[in-house]
C-alpha cells in the first residue's frame, strides 16, 4: 500500500495529466452535469423497463476495474464527498472517491462543480446524515493502461450512521435517510437511461451501516422496478462480500452428472459363470 506521501505525489502527476489531454472534456461534463436538489430525484418519473429483470453482479473488483467489463451505457456512485471536492484526494487520502479520481477526470470535474455543489452543502450537514442532494455528471474520461473509457458519475453523499448517533439522531433517521439515498441514486440512473450501474457497499463499513440494512433497500427498489436499470454490479470489499453475493451473486451452473449406460454384452462374449450347474459339475 503506498504511503499518503506518494499518493499525494502520484495525485499531482495524474491531475497535471488531466488538466492537459482533458481539459475539453472536463468542460463539457461540468456544463452538463445536473445537480438535484434534496428530494427532486425521489419525485422523477423513470422510464419503461427495457429487461424482464434486473440483472445483478457481485466482484471484489474496484468500481473502476469493473467498469471495464460493463456494457452500454454505463454510470458509477461515487459516494460524493459532501463539502469538499474529491475528499482531500489531492492530500493523498484513499477511499473510494479518490479511486475513482486516481482513473479519471472526476476530480478536475469536481473542482468546477465546487461553488454549485460542495459549497452550497455546508450549511446542511444534519448532524452528518448530510442530504440527497445529488449530482449526475455524463461523460467522465476513465483511462487505466492506456484504454479510455467514458461513463457518467452519479455523485451521492453517504450518510454517516456512527456520528449521527453521536450527535443525537435515532436509528429511525438515519435508515430513513439511508433509504433515501439509495432510492436517489437508482433513480437518477434510471432517469438517465443507465443500462449499467456500478456502486460499491454503499454506507458500509466506516458510514457505520449494516449490509444487510443496505442490501434490503436495494432489494426493494429493484423488486418494484425490475427490468427499469438492465444490470447492477456491486464492486464491494472482501468484508461485504459474502451477504452481497449471497443477495446478488449469480448462482453457480449447475453441472448434471452423466452416467454411462452400461455396456451391452455380445453373445459369444455371454459368461458361462452365471449359469446355475449341478453340484459338482464345472465349466473349465
Amino acid at each position: 500500500m503506498p504511503t499518503r506521501d506518494e499518493r499525494r505525489a502520484e495525485a499531482s502527476k495524474h491531475l497535471a495529466l488531466m488538466k492537459g489531454a482533458f481539459a475539453k472534456e472536463t468542460q463539457a461534463t461540468i456544463d452538463a452535469a445536473v445537480v438535484y436538489e434534496d428530494g427532486d430525484a425521489l419525485a422523477l418519473e423513470l422510464p419503461e423497463p427495457t429487461a424482464e429483470a434486473t440483472e445483478t453482479q457481485v466482484t471484489t473488483d474496484f468500481t473502476t476495474t469493473a467498469l471495464r467489463r460493463a456494457q452500454g451505457k454505463t454510470a458509477i456512485v461515487d459516494p460524493v464527498s459532501y463539502t469538499r471536492p474529491g475528499g482531500a484526494y489531492e492530500d493523498g487520502s484513499f477511499g473510494p472517491e479518490q479511486i475513482l479520481c486516481s482513473e479519471s477526470n472526476l476530480y478536475p470535474v469536481l473542482c468546477g462543480m465546487k461553488s454549485t455543489y460542495h459549497d452550497q452543502n455546508r450549511s446542511y450537514m444534519c448532524g452528518m446524515l448530510l442530504t440527497s442532494r445529488a449530482m449526475y455528471l455524463p461523460n467522465v474520461v476513465f483511462i487505466r493502461e492506456g484504454e479510455i473509457r467514458e461513463a457518467s458519475v452519479i455523485a451521492v453523499p453517504e450518510p454517516n450512521r456512527e456520528r449521527a448517533l453521536e450527535n443525537h439522531r435515532s436509528e429511525r433517521e438515519c435508515l430513513d435517510c439511508l433509504a433515501a439515498r439509495i432510492e436517489t441514486m437508482l433513480n437518477i440512473a434510471a432517469a438517465n437511461e443507465i443500462e449499467t450501474l456500478i456502486v460499491n457497499a454503499y454506507a458500509c463499513g466506516r458510514q457505520g451501516f449494516q449490509p444487510a440494512q443496505v442490501i434490503e433497500l436495494f432489494q426493494q427498489w429493484i423488486a418494484a422496478h425490475p427490468g427499469v436499470i438492465k444490470t447492477i454490479v456491486f464492486a464491494v470489499p472482501r468484508a461485504s462480500f459474502d451477504a452481497f453475493d449471497e443477495a446478488f451473486g449469480q448462482p453457480a451452473p449447475v453441472v448434471e452428472e452423466v452416467v454411462a449406460p452400461a455396456e451391452e454384452q455380445e453373445d459369444d462374449e455371454f459368461d458361462f459363470r452365471a449359469i446355475d450347474l449341478p453340484e459338482g459339475i464345472t465349466i473349465r
